[in-house]
């Protein structure tokens, strides 16, 4: 994808996923190593982010980070609440992708945030693509719920079967491969695609 990368306090961040749900799933690196390294640092981060992918407009985000700022234990519990959020979304789209059945409680606890998100009451373009949006954001929570719709939309629909894994070890990042032979491997041919390449030229070298 070409899309610029969004800036957390953690540094830049590129969209790879292909939908909503799966950019906020890869919100965390390396999350199959043992050491992970979290990019959602503060609530700050999570709006920076959700203005960055189009969750959120600028002028919602806005209003938002000034609510937070008067509410900061709460903005915290958000943060958590989106921490959650996304280990969860994370195991029922892997499961997807490995085509194997999702957790129970995994999907329970995903449809019980979806039920108290606030509804979704008109279509708005979002730089070439048509997006779910709410009137006016009125909670701190409000940030997440275009995650949820993304997630119950993504998992409704075959779309889904396009889920993937990235193929490098520890890399955890998901992607919908939209490649024309569904070839596609990893998240990213900048990072994980180059440094495969690289791997590879250095052990040709190495047998030489």
């Amino acid at each position: 994808m070409t899309d610029a990368p969004i800036l957390l306090s953690s540094g830049p961040l590129r969209r790879v996923g292909g939908a909503l749900a799966v950019d906020f799933v890869n919100t965390i690196d390396w999350r199959l190593r043992p050491k992970t390294e979290e990019r959602l640092l503060s609530f700050d981060d999570l709006l920076a982010w959700a203005a960055g992918t189009g969750a959120l407009d600028r002028k919602q985000a806005r209003r938002l980070s000034a609510r937070a700022k008067a509410e900061t234990a709460a903005a915290e519990r958000v943060l958590q609440r989106a921490c959650r959020m996304r280990e969860a979304l994370f195991r029922l789209l892997l499961a997807e992708a490995r085509r194997k059945s999702a957790a129970r409680a995994d999907l329970d606890l995903v449809n019980r945030w979806l039920a108290g998100s606030a509804p979704r009451d008109r279509l708005e373009r979002v730089g070439s693509h048509l997006s779910w949006r709410q009137s006016d954001p009125a909670t701190l929570e409000s940030v997440l719920d275009p995650v949820l719709w993304s997630a119950g939309d993504l998992l409704a629909v075959e779309r889904a079967a396009s889920l993937k894994l990235c193929a490098a070890p520890g890399c955890g990042w998901l992607f919908l491969d939209a490649s024309r032979k569904a070839s596609r491997l990893w998240c990213s041919m900048e990072s994980c695609g180059n440094r495969a390449k690289a791997q590879r030229h250095y052990r040709r070298l190495n047998r030489s």
